[in-house]
């Protein structure tokens, strides 16, 4: 991934980071798909360990998701469509634990990226 687009990806996701609790789910509604393409990429991520984490955040984040594997399964897999993938993230428990996952930790992961490239 080139500088401009992880750097345009960083920007996005920090302006998701800002919205509300309550406007979350409204706002997964709403997106473009290519927003729902880049939350899905990270979920593909996730699963298949592309994302460098220690060993204490990837406990953590396994704990989080659990409950929610078979959802983030069926976003990580580029087979299944953006009306159905929209459909899951609009779930209060996927859709808040998404974001959570952003915040806490692909959002500074990528930030890492972008400032030791």
């Amino acid at each position: 991934m080139d500088k401009e687009t992880l750097r345009k990806r960083v920007n996005m996701f920090q302006r998701m980071k800002q919205l509300k609790k309550n406007e979350r789910l409204s706002f997964l509604e709403n997106c473009p798909d290519e927003c729902i393409h880049n939350l899905c990429e990270i979920c593909y991520n996730i699963l298949h360990q592309t994302i460098s984490l220690n060993k204490d955040k990837r406990y953590r984040l396994k704990k989080k998701l659990n409950p929610i594997r078979v959802d983030i399964r069926k976003l990580a897999d580029s087979r299944s469509s953006i009306k159905s993938k929209r459909k899951i993230l609009s779930k209060p428990l996927v859709g808040h634990g998404i974001f959570t996952l952003l915040v806490r930790t692909v959002l500074p992961a990528l930030i890492s990226l972008l400032t030791t490239k």
